[in-house]
């Protein structure tokens, strides 16, 4: 009886570890490409000289929103 519980046990951790790390790398990329986008955007708007408004929505995985003002 506790063999079989050691090894549900072993199971569960190894699954939580294994999807601990998949979220982490998804965040990691969404992270990575939305800061990317800002940037492309932010140069692309001071190269036009246009007025923008940038929010961020939510700082660990850089949701944004961008708006373009204008005059």
């Amino acid at each position: 009886m506790s063999t079989s519980l050691t090894i549900w046990t072993k199971r569960l951790v190894t699954t939580a570890i294994i999807y601990s790390v998949l979220l982490v790398a998804t965040i990691a990329c969404q992270r990575a490409f939305n800061t990317s986008e800002i940037n492309l955007l932010i140069g692309t708007a001071d190269e036009q000289q246009l007025s923008y408004e940038l929010i961020i929505h939510n700082p660990l995985t850089n949701t944004y929103s961008f708006d373009i003002i204008e005059d």
